[in-house]
C-alpha cells in the first residue's frame, strides 16, 4: 500500500520543513520598471493594482505551486492596505513594486515546478475533479501533503533526490485515483447492498443478494482495469445500482409475503419433510415443520417473488418498457398500467386489452400461489396434529405393554405346589 511504499518521503520532507525558518523572497528587490508601473497611479490605484496582481495568482494555483512566494505577496499586499492614507505615496510604489517582483519570481518557479512533476499534478487535477478531498479526505491530505513538500523543496532550490519518491508518490496517487473512481460510482450500491445485508438479506433473498453483490464486485474490478474510462464506468456503477436496488426491494417484498403467510425465519429443530414421499414428496419440497407449527423456508418465498416479478417484466418488455425490477412490486404494476394508458389512443392501442388481461392472469397467478402455500402451510399443521396424536397413542401402547410383562413376570416368580409322585408296582 501507500504508506509502506513512500516511507522515504517523511525523510526529505522532515529536510525540506527544516528549510522553512525564514522567507524564500526576502532579499527581492524590485527593478525599476516595476516601480515604474506605479509612479503615474493614484494612491489607492497603487493598492488596487498589486491586490489585482495577487488575486491572478491565487487563480493560478501560485498558493499550492510556489506557496511561499504567495504567501509573502500576499503579506506585502496586507501591509499596502493597511498603510493606505497612513504612508507617503513612494512608500507604497516601493511596496507594490517589490510585491510584483515576489509575484514575477513566483510565476518562474511555478513553471519548474509544473515541468518537474507534470504527471503528478496530473493526476492531482483528476483527484480534485473527483471531489477526493471529500470523498476520501484522510488519504487525499496526505499524499497531497507529500508532494507539497516536494514542491516547497524545489521552490526552495533545494530538491535533493527526489525521483525515487516521485516516483513512489505518483503511483500512490493513481491508486488513490482508482479507489476515488470506484467510490464515486458504486458508493450508493455499496450502501444500499450494506443496508440489505443488515435487513436479512443473506437469509430471505439469498439469490437475490448474492447476485447484487456479484456483480458489484464485478463492477469494482472493471472499474480498476480502465478508470478513465467515463462509458464503462457509467455503465459498471448504473449495473451495480440496479442490482442492488433489485436485492433490496425483493427482499422486502420477502419480508411482507412471509409475515402475511405467518411464515416462521427460524431454523430450528423441527420434523423435515422437504421430499418425503410420506408427507406431500416433491410438492411439498422446501418446507419445513418446526416448533409445532407449520413453516416455509424463506428461500421457497423469495422464489416466488421472483415468479412475480418475471410475469411483470414480460409485460413491461412487450410495453418496451425499461427493466423495472428494481423497483418494488407495487410500483411496478403502476408504472405498467400508466405505460398502457398511454398507449391507449396511439397504434398499440388494439393490444391494451390483452395486456390488461395478461396483467390481470399475472396477478391471479399470484395470488393462487400465496394461497397454495398457505394451504400447504395448514396442511402440515395439520399434519404435526396428528403426528402428535399418533405420539399419544403410541405411548400409551406402550405403557400398557410394559404393564402387560410386568404382570407375567410377577406371574412367572409365585412357588408351585409340588405335584405327586406316580405310584410303582410291587412285585411278587
Amino acid at each position: 500500500m501507500y504508506f509502506s511504499r513512500i516511507f522515504s518521503i517523511s525523510l526529505v520532507s522532515t529536510a525540506l520543513l527544516a528549510g522553512c525558518a525564514a522567507p524564500v523572497s526576502t532579499n527581492i528587490q524590485p527593478s525599476a520598471a516595476h516601480v515604474a508601473k506605479y509612479n503615474d497611479l493614484s494612491d489607492i490605484n497603487v493598492v488596487a493594482a498589486l491586490e489585482k496582481n495577487v488575486k491572478e495568482a491565487r487563480a493560478a494555483d501560485m498558493s499550492f505551486l510556489a506557496p511561499h512566494y504567495f504567501k509573502e505577496a500576499a503579506q506585502v499586499l496586507s501591509e499596502s492596505q493597511s498603510q493606505l492614507g497612513n504612508k507617503p505615496r513612494e512608500v507604497l510604489v516601493k511596496n507594490a513594486a517589490r510585491g510584483d517582483a515576489i509575484l514575477e519570481k513566483g510565476r518562474a518557479v511555478m513553471a519548474i515546478v509544473k515541468y518537474r512533476f507534470a504527471q503528478e499534478l496530473e493526476v492531482k487535477a483528476r483527484l480534485d475533479a473527483l471531489d477526493t478531498a471529500k470523498v476520501l479526505p484522510k488519504d487525499y491530505e496526505k499524499i497531497i501533503g507529500d508532494l507539497s513538500h516536494m514542491i516547497e523543496g524545489v521552490e526552495r532550490e533545494q530538491p535533493g533526490n527526489i525521483d525515487k519518491d516521485k516516483e513512489a508518490l505518483l503511483k500512490a496517487m493513481q491508486e488513490l485515483e482508482v479507489r476515488a473512481v470506484q467510490e464515486g460510482a458504486l458508493h450508493e450500491a455499496e450502501a444500499i447492498n450494506a443496508a440489505s445485508k443488515k435487513n436479512n438479506a443473506e437469509k430471505q433473498a439469498p439469490v437475490t443478494f448474492a447476485d447484487a453483490q456479484r456483480v458489484y464486485l464485478e463492477a469494482k474490478k472493471q472499474i480498476a482495469a480502465a478508470p478513465h474510462d467515463e462509458k464503462l464506468v457509467q455503465r459498471q456503477s448504473a449495473q451495480a445500482l440496479f442490482a442492488a436496488r433489485h436485492a433490496s426491494q425483493v427482499n422486502e417484498r420477502v419480508a411482507q409475503l412471509s409475515q402475511q403467510l405467518n411464515v416462521s425465519s427460524s431454523g430450528g429443530a423441527g420434523v423435515s419433510v422437504a421430499g418425503a414421499a410420506g408427507a406431500g414428496g416433491g410438492a411439498m419440497a422446501g418446507l419445513q415443520l418446526g416448533g409445532g407449527s407449520g413453516s416455509v423456508e424463506k428461500a421457497t418465498v423469495e422464489k416466488i417473488v421472483l415468479q412475480e416479478e418475471d410475469r411483470l417484466f414480460t409485460i413491461s418488455t412487450a410495453l418496451d418498457m425499461k427493466d423495472l425490477r428494481d423497483l418494488p412490486l407495487d410500483k411496478q404494476v403502476a408504472e405498467i398500467k400508466h405505460a398502457a394508458e398511454e398507449m391507449a389512443g396511439s397504434s398499440k392501442g388494439a393490444a391494451i386489452h390483452d395486456l390488461e388481461a395478461r396483467l390481470k392472469a399475472a396477478n391471479d397467478a399470484t395470488q393462487q400461489a400465496t394461497a397454495q402455500l398457505a394451504a400447504k402451510d395448514k396442511q402440515l399443521k395439520d399434519q404435526v396434529a396428528q403426528l402428535a396424536d399418533k405420539d399419544a397413542l403410541i405411548g400409551a401402547l406402550n405403557d400398557k405393554l410394559v404393564k402387560q410383562e410386568s404382570a407375567k413376570k410377577q406371574v412367572a416368580k409365585k412357588p408351585q405346589a409340588a405335584k405327586p409322585k406316580p405310584a410303582t408296582s410291587q412285585s411278587n
